[in-house]
């Protein structure tokens, strides 16, 4: 139950669902709930609970103190706490695992999938913070809420851009498959991993620099240089898994970059992702030279 109800609260805090109760937005009741229910079935301990209050209470803080000076440094905090949440090095959540050490094809590595609470909610209030107080960048064209328009086009030149680099460098093979926690893995993988990655590192990173890179025709490097980060930040699989991090983020970024909307940037995280995982090795090669 812990996590239904954290996964529609993700659901929920995205500007399409307006439903409000006594005021307050649906999915701080989802949210709260989902608190209650990860305590009671061992999912979050007595740490956890406090570590949790007072994230809320610096979420909250954030979005109603007034004074400049104060909020950049709330800010700052906030940003730090979602990503030590994101990267699990808070204590008191003991998360669910779904696979451990599986091998989903022969050739490939051991793949290990958790539902992650503190990731999880980490996305949930980073983005709630994005759509609160984050205005949208400026894109070269606002005409894009057509299928045949940049979008699509942007998503399907980056998931062939990414996936054919990674056969190029050795990453992965062509391999389809259906594995037996496929569902879960499609449900996790948008609601608890995407929603977090792109909120921050779309929705915040990239926001901030391009509110920092102000002439238009520098604007392009925001996304560049967010793709930079976001590459780095999966260091752990070798160069040449950041090349293909780097490839797969100037896409995200582009589409973040050209529509203004951070749910273009997760759907194309996601469909990358999958097919990633339904068509080629995943994670990667066991032979892999990571370099």
């Amino acid at each position: 139950m812990t996590f239904y109800l954290l996964a529609l609260s993700i659901i929920c805090v995205f500007p399409y669902c307006k439903v409000s109760i006594i005021r307050q937005p649906l999915w701080h009741y989802l949210m709260a709930l989902s608190v209650i229910c990860a305590y009671f079935e061992g999912y979050i301990n007595l740490y956890g609970l406090l570590s949790t209050g007072l994230y809320v209470a610096l979420y909250h803080f954030v979005l109603h103190i007034k004074q400049t000076i104060i909020r950049a440094i709330l800010s700052t905090v906030f940003i730090v706490s979602s990503l030590a949440l994101a990267l699990h090095w808070v204590p008191g959540f003991n998360n669910l695992p779904i696979a451990i050490n599986e091998h989903i094809t022969s050739d490939a590595i051991a793949f290990t999938l958790y539902a992650n609470f503190d990731k999880a909610m980490a996305g949930l209030f980073l983005c709630a913070y994005f759509y609160s107080n984050i205005k949208p960048l400026k894109a070269e064209s606002k005409k894009t809420t057509s299928l045949i328009n940049p979008p699509i086009l942007i998503i399907i030149t980056t998931i062939l851009a990414a996936l054919t680099a990674a056969l190029m460098l050795g990453l992965v093979s062509f391999n389809p498959k259906v594995p037996d926690f496929w569902l879960a893995f499609i449900a996790i993988n948008l609601l608890f991993t995407c929603v977090a990655e792109e909120a921050l590192f779309r929705g915040l990173l990239q926001t901030k620099l391009s509110q920092i890179i102000t002439p238009t025709r520098l604007a392009i490097f925001a996304p560049v240089i967010t793709a930079g980060i976001f590459a780095l930040a999966h260091f752990a699989g070798g160069v040449s898994y950041v090349l293909v991090s780097f490839i797969a983020g100037l896409g995200y970024g582009y589409v973040f970059y050209k529509t203004q909307r951070l749910e273009w940037a997760i759907l194309c995280h996601w469909l990358v992702n999958i097919c990633h995982f339904f068509l080629f090795t995943y994670p990667m090669l066991s032979k892999t030279e990571c370099i």
